[in-house]
């Protein structure tokens, strides 16, 4: 049983790895990491000159910039992810790989952690921002207890989308449709809290999409500091659902 967990982390890791560095290698993820940056950068200075002679200035710039930068998640994975299985069928290299001696599960987990990775070390590019507050604000500087809120919810938020992002890439060989269909699903759990300002007369359809889109947990819960476990389980429920559902994809593959 320990040769075959071994075996299996072995295989993991080297998706992982040739996973991870491919990204490097990836146009889209320099071009999403400029625009990130760039975006983010403007907002940073448009805030930190229009709160100026506010004295809650750095509480207001930070809420400001993840607020504005929440707007990403929407896009983010859909960018990172739309190649790891629709590039491999194009090239043809999915056969090479479905007839390597490695399962389902382990290329699917492979190819999620280095995105999973990828994606965090985009997201961590604003602590950059928050430095540049923590040095100049001084002797007050940033509270980190939002910021930390935010990061933790980023990453399980980040697990579901990415998860759901690469099931997207299991049923195209286009990039471009793996992309659309996987930024289809991240505007539904986005929208969600938008239904629930219609029915907001039937309270218990009102709590029904308000726990159901991400856009309200960050809007009113990890923006403030509050980590809430429900919502941890919602992301790590739909994230294991759409890993379940892209490992029996590759399977259906690999058994065709």
């Amino acid at each position: 049983m320990s040769r075959t967990r071994l075996s299996a982390a072995t295989n993991t890791w080297a998706i992982f790895q040739r996973e991870f560095m491919a990204l490097f290698y990836s146009p889209i993820a320099y071009v999403v990491l400029f625009l990130f940056m760039i975006s983010n950068g403007w907002i940073f200075y448009y805030y930190c000159v229009n709160y100026a002679r506010d004295p809650q200035q750095i509480t207001l710039v930070i809420r400001s910039l993840f607020s504005f930068a929440f707007f990403w998640v929407l896009p983010l994975s859909p960018l990172l992810a739309m190649r790891l299985f629709s590039e491999e069928k194009r090239t043809g290299t999915i056969e090479v790989l479905m007839t390597a001696p490695v399962r389902a599960a382990e290329v699917v987990c492979g190819k999620f952690l280095a995105t999973q990775l990828f994606y965090m070390l985009i997201w961590s590019s604003l602590l950059l921002f928050v430095l540049m507050l923590e040095v100049l604000g001084k002797p007050a500087g940033p509270d980190w207890g939002p910021i930390k809120s935010m990061y933790f919810g980023l990453f399980f938020l980040g697990c579901m989308t990415n998860s759901l992002g690469l099931l997207a890439s299991t049923f195209s060989r286009n990039q471009l449709v793996a992309a659309v269909l996987s930024l289809s699903g991240n505007l539904l759990f986005f929208s969600l809290l938008f239904l629930g300002w219609i029915y907001r007369e039937t309270p218990e359809l009102q709590r029904l999409f308000h726990y159901l889109s991400f856009q309200a947990h960050f809007s009113s819960e990890y923006i403030g500091g509050v980590v809430e476990l429900r919502y941890i389980v919602f992301y790590l429920g739909f994230t294991s659902l759409f890993l379940f559902l892209s490992i029996n994809m590759v399977n259906g593959r690999k058994w065709r």
